[in-house]
């Protein structure tokens, strides 16, 4: 057990699991949430992620939650909250750290607290109310610990050995959760039953396999890579195979509520802000080449975690730079995957370049075996993706045939390009490549472009209709929240007196004014952001920020309230008639009385003339 001792010192031999069981749910004052809301400037903290240009009011940059050439993500600094115009995501200062970290609320507001040195008082109650995703996390986390743990165990005093045999030191070990798990088929099943930890996270958690004698672990006797997500919470786990014969070399967690294994890289959690220093990242393809390289001094580097680069990786890349080394392994299947990373980044906008490993090595045993020197100056002097792609070629490149194979290979990838100068640009670089005339490249891409835009057309029109724009009713309610948001008091408190819930017919209109509603009478109008808070709905939250981002173009009255109100009534009212129309249809039938509903009818009717005539008197 002195293994243990040494990289975790709050725990002991002796301790009873219940350690590693303890679960807390901070709950913090209202009035500590509003001082981090109204001291984290959401300028500030969106500059973090995002390069920001004003522009008018407000200011725009490139969307880090969806691939964009054009500036249409928007932060308004007057109303402290952000908007993008082209995925439709909306929020306030909170939101915006819950969204770009992955966090729940209470951590993207202690994250908020510590960038702003805002002390939090907590009170801690037990983790039985805790939503699923919090318990998923805490099992993951204790389960990182056991994994740790059994690394001062007889069995795992093997793997320890082993991994410092590869180079690894005891503060790597410690500091990026390395592992293992123990040979027996419920060891960590069988401490977790014992602390009562909910069967619904467990089945949820990926951590144990369902067989016909009942769940057992799902990972045994294996090497344990804690993979935590970009805010550094632990989200699932990687097995290496371990003295054993099982063909599986990698056993990885499955897909979770937690875990999205084309979105997380692998230790970008600690090496984010070098990342975003060096405005350029290592992209390396195992755990031991990252924990390598990382060790050796080498931080602006991630490796992907259990699939192939994807373009949700391309997205997490862009939030912090633009310049992505690409260091696979140096036989051909690494090289082969670079070239598939670097045209994945192509399309996302980055700039992908290519380090020449040397042949049949890879980036661990390299590093290991020489230093990082070489590693570096290779970094230094890596290749452009074409260049690279072109001399790894596979087929043969000195005939006619061959060269048209590789520039049509190409040609598929760079056709996918959605910016134009971004196409143009690589459109040169092939060109002058294999020596083609940039004509004849260029027209071989608009005919592809074409026969895209062919196919698109050709697809959307055999798809069903799409739903019709918003309708009258819906619009008439949009009018109705923007003017919840309207700096007049007599404006706000007409409407907190007159309107009813009832008269909104659609669910997100009333979970908005719900939570707008209270605000209405305070002297000042309701701030956006804090409604958004509010809203745990992500569809309602972007809606709102979509009503609200551009509130300052519109010039509401008393009139206008009033036009709104009576409008929602009379279409409230015509429902209702339309609806005892129908039952009036069907009266005698099923033993109802019609001149009741005729009364019912005709009492709606003249409700609707004295709403006419009483609105129209005020004028």
């Amino acid at each position: 057990m002195e293994y243990f001792y040494l990289v975790n010192k709050k725990y002991s031999p002796n301790n009873h699991i219940a350690v590693f069981f303890h679960l807390v749910m901070a709950r913090i004052s209202e009035q500590i949430i509003e001082q981090i809301r109204s001291t984290a400037d959401i300028i500030e903290v969106v500059s973090g992620y995002v390069q920001l240009k004003k522009r008018g009011r407000n200011y725009f940059g490139l969307c880090p939650f969806h691939g964009e050439k054009t500036a249409s993500f928007s932060v308004s600094p007057e109303r402290q909250i952000y908007k993008c115009f082209g995925c439709s995501v909306g929020g306030g200062v909170i939101n915006f750290i819950m969204e770009i970290e992955g966090m729940e609320f209470v951590n993207a507001v202690k994250h908020l607290a510590d960038q702003y040195s805002i002390e939090l008082q907590l009170d801690e109650t037990t983790g039985q109310s805790k939503d699923l995703i919090t318990r998923l996390f805490d099992i993951h986390t204790q389960t990182a610990h056991i994994y740790l743990k059994n690394l001062g165990t007889e069995e795992g005093s093997k793997v320890l050995t082993h991994l410092e045999s590869r180079g690894l030191t005891r503060d790597t070990i410690k500091k990026f959760n390395l592992g293992y798990s123990l040979k027996q088929k419920d060891a960590l099943l069988s401490a977790f039953r014992t602390e009562g930890v909910g069967s619904d996270a467990m089945k949820q958690s990926g951590l144990f396999i369902d067989t016909k004698s009942g769940y057992i672990d799902r990972f045994r006797g294996r090497i344990m890579f804690s993979i935590s997500n970009s805010a550094g919470k632990i989200a699932a786990f990687a097995g290496r195979v371990f003295e054993s014969d099982d063909p599986a070399k990698y056993v990885n967690s499955p897909e979770t509520p937690i875990y999205n294994k084309s979105k997380i890289l692998y230790g970008l959690h600690v090496t984010k802000q070098n990342i975003r220093n060096n405005n350029s990242v290592i992209v390396v393809e195992g755990y031991l080449d990252f924990l390598q390289l990382y060790q050796s001094g080498i931080h602006n580097i991630v490796a992907v975690s259990g699939t192939a680069f994807t373009d949700q990786h391309a997205l997490q890349i862009k939030r912090f730079c633009e310049k992505v080394h690409l260091a696979y392994d140096g036989d051909s299947a690494g090289k082969a995957a670079a070239i598939r990373a670097g045209y994945v980044l192509l399309r996302a906008g980055l700039s992908p370049l290519i380090v020449n490993i040397p042949d049949g090595i890879d980036p661990d045993d390299w590093v290991k075996r020489d230093g990082n020197l070489p590693f570096l100056k290779a970094v230094e002097n890596n290749d452009n993706l074409l260049p690279f792609h072109f001399h790894n070629y596979k087929g043969d490149i000195s005939t006619t045939s061959g060269k048209t194979a590789f520039v049509n290979e190409v040609l598929m990838e760079i056709v996918q390009i959605k910016d134009p100068v971004g196409r143009e640009l690589q459109g040169r670089e092939l060109s002058e490549l294999v020596g083609v005339s940039a004509v004849s490249i260029f027209q071989s891409l608009h005919n592809m472009l074409e026969k895209q835009k062919h196919r698109q057309k050709f697809q959307q029109n055999n798809k069903s209709p799409k739903p019709k724009t918003e309708d009258k009713k819906q619009l008439l309610e949009n009018d109705l929240i923007r003017l919840c948001f309207a700096e007049d008091i007599a404006i706000r408190k007409f409407l907190f007196d007159e309107v009813k819930t009832e008269w909104l017919v659609t669910e997100l209109s009333q979970k908005i004014y719900e939570k707008v509603y209270i605000h209405l009478h305070s002297a000042n109008a309701p701030e956006a952001s804090l409604i958004m808070d509010e809203l745990k709905n992500e569809a309602y939250r972007n809606k709102l920020a979509e009503l609200v981002f551009d509130l300052e173009k519109l010039t509401p009255s008393l009139k206008s309230a009033e036009d709104c109100v009576t409008r929602l009534e009379k279409s409230w009212i015509n429902t209702n008639i339309q609806c005892l129309r129908d039952e009036l249809k069907n009266a005698e039938s099923v033993g109802k009385d019609p001149i009741l509903i005729m009364k019912q009818i005709e009492e709606l009717q003249s409700r609707i003339n004295s709403i006419s005539y009483q609105y129209s008197s005020d004028e």
